[in-house]
């Protein structure tokens, strides 16, 4: 039981780390976008990933551990400086998707964590577990988004007015969990998603680790 808690408190942490990089890029990316549309897109994403960031760092916290340095740390500060400046949407995306593939094998160790964690929550921990699955199903709108914009502004679909909004099932899952049972944090009541959250992690390994947006989350859209 002490090595699954030790490994959660690590898979949180990384987590933590990826989404709250993602909240940076993204707002700094929007800062410089011409257009209406993609500047909130940008915007909406990178608000929900400063919300993710913040809710692990609170289950961190419920779990008495505290946000830390991350194995991915030095990775996304080297991405960061090189992505920060791109301007243009397909060549963000496409610049995204250049850095987490040269990047993967640097990322390895970080993607297992990741997996290890989310299995010891599972098996362990249905609060973090509930948590997880939440976010995990928020990360496909906004992996889906960027996906589908990225072929709208290369000509492979018809230009749309969408914005990577979540639906109202996950707005109510959001509302729900703010209801704490006995016993239980606020940010982490999250309803479970299925097996469909355990099959993203696992093919993706966290969208930033493995795929840039639009292959499985916010990401990955280049492809």
């Amino acid at each position: 039981m002490e090595n699954a808690a030790a490994e959660i408190i690590e898979g949180l942490n990384v987590f933590r780390a990826l989404e709250a990089w993602g909240a940076t890029l993204y707002a700094v990316w929007a800062a410089t976008e011409p257009d209406p549309r993609l500047r909130a897109g940008h915007l909406i994403i990178a608000e929900r990933e400063a919300n993710h960031a913040r809710l692990l760092a609170e289950r961190l916290r419920a779990l008495g551990s505290e946000p830390g340095p991350a194995c991915v740390d030095d990775v996304l500060a080297q991405q960061l400086a090189e992505l920060k400046d791109l301007r243009g949407f397909t060549v963000q995306l496409d610049g995204l998707k250049a850095c987490t593939v040269r990047d993967a094998q640097r990322m390895a160790g970080c993607r297992q964590a990741l997996a290890r964690g989310f299995d010891a929550a599972k098996a362990t921990d249905p609060v973090t577990h509930r948590l997880l699955a939440q976010l995990y199903s928020e990360e496909k709108v906004s992996g889906g988004w960027y996906r589908h914009t990225y072929g709208e502004v290369c000509g492979r679909h018809p230009a749309t007015t969408a914005l990577p909004v979540l639906d109202g099932d996950q707005i109510m899952r959001r509302a729900d969990s703010a209801q704490a049972a006995a016993g239980e944090p606020a940010a982490c009541g999250a309803v479970e998603t299925t097996s469909d959250a355990d099959d993203r992690l696992r093919s993706r390994g966290r969208r930033r680790i493995t795929h840039p947006p639009g292959q499985q989350g916010s990401r990955s859209a280049a492809s």
